[in-house]
């Protein structure tokens, strides 16, 4: 692992959390992962919901489908804080998105043959659109508290298992209290096969409540 890929830590993500050598070292042998593992705007952050805990939170990503024949390897890349602006673009930038995740999906997320079950898709991305909000530095750096409003998934096509895909997520924009977030899975060529939007309601100030 590059002295880069150890850098700093978003302050949002767990610090005693360690990335998997494994996971960055399977998707750095990948040409569609290398552009953003050896980006200076990107760096590795946990995923945080994918580690153990001692209740019953998290257990369908750390458990579930955190197998060899379900997600074997899956990597969080963040866009680092100090080179992205606290303003929220007016449009995003598909070459830029606010965090991406690259995952390898296994036989057994198979819905229909060969075909990873959408539902399964749906809660990929709801997980990673979450944490990219929760990322945001207006966020992240002070009380509020992001809740899912609505979610709109568009399946363009099948996304074949096994495989290996690509999750890009940015936040496109901010009225009040209420977030935009748009998503998008990719296989390796770079087609997109599903599409996603969502909105997140900010919790009140504490002084309001």
């Amino acid at each position: 692992m590059s002295d880069r890929l150890s850098s700093k830590r978003h302050a949002f993500f767990e610090p005693n959390l360690e990335i998997s050598p494994q996971d960055i070292e399977y998707f750095s042998s990948l040409p569609f992962a290398s552009p953003y593992l050896n980006s200076p705007l990107y760096e590795p952050v946990p995923f945080f919901t994918r580690y153990e805990t001692k209740d019953t939170s998290n257990k369908f990503f750390s458990k579930v489908i955190n197998t060899a024949d379900t997600v074997p390897y899956l990597l969080a890349l963040n866009r680092i804080p100090d080179l992205k602006s606290n303003q929220i673009p007016d449009q995003r930038d598909d070459a830029k998105p606010d965090f991406v995740v690259f995952i390898s999906l296994g036989p057994d997320l198979c819905g229909f043959q060969d075909t990873v079950h959408g539902g399964v898709l749906a809660a990929l991305l709801d997980e990673a659109l979450g944490l990219c909000a929760e990322a945001t530095e207006i966020v992240s750096k002070g009380d509020t508290r992001l809740y899912t409003a609505g979610l709109e998934i568009s399946y363009r096509s099948p996304v074949h298992a096994p495989s290996v895909a690509m999750i890009k997520t940015w936040v496109t924009k901010r009225q009040g209290r209420k977030w935009f977030l748009e998503a998008q899975v990719l296989d390796q060529d770079g087609v997109v096969k599903v599409e996603a939007k969502t909105l997140y309601i900010s919790s009140r100030p504490a002084a309001a409540l």
